[in-house]
């Protein structure tokens, strides 16, 4: 789990913690309703924490197979590692790393977002600008 998913989670928790705090100063009537939505409120956020990574590795996988079908158009004698960044929130453009098997050292950047597909960078693997190492990409597009 992203630590940023746990600090979500403790706000959550918080906040639900806090309205069921602020019900026992309302009438019983009232505070057995502000209690249900409380906890419908905490049930649907957590929730939606563990559905989330499902729907991340979903279009993680649909940008990657995606992508595929487009090197294999662009690049037909070539071979490459498709990798993802490891996002783990829903984001509507999904970036992939590409290392061609024909260019080791350079890695690619590809965005993905409604099957259309850009290649947003490019950077050596040792870390170096391609301007300092002066090597001509072959995969540039």
């Amino acid at each position: 789990m992203h630590p940023t998913t746990i600090i979500d989670l403790i706000l959550l928790l918080g906040i639900i913690i806090a309205i069921g705090c602020l019900a026992l100063e309302l009438p019983k009537k009232v505070r057995k309703i502000v209690w249900v939505l409380s906890g419908v409120i905490l049930l649907l956020g957590i929730t939606f924490y563990v559905v989330r990574p499902f729907i991340v590795q979903y279009q993680t996988n649909k940008a990657t197979e995606e992508l595929m079908h487009h090197l294999e158009g662009v690049y037909p004698e070539d071979s490459w590692v498709i990798t993802d960044t490891d996002e783990h929130e829903i984001h509507p453009v999904i970036y992939l790393h590409v290392r061609f098997e024909s260019e080791t050292k350079m890695l690619y950047e590809y965005a993905v977002q409604n099957k259309t597909i850009d290649q947003v960078d490019m950077w050596m693997s040792s870390g170096h600008s391609i301007e300092e190492s002066e090597v001509d990409p072959q995969h540039e597009e």
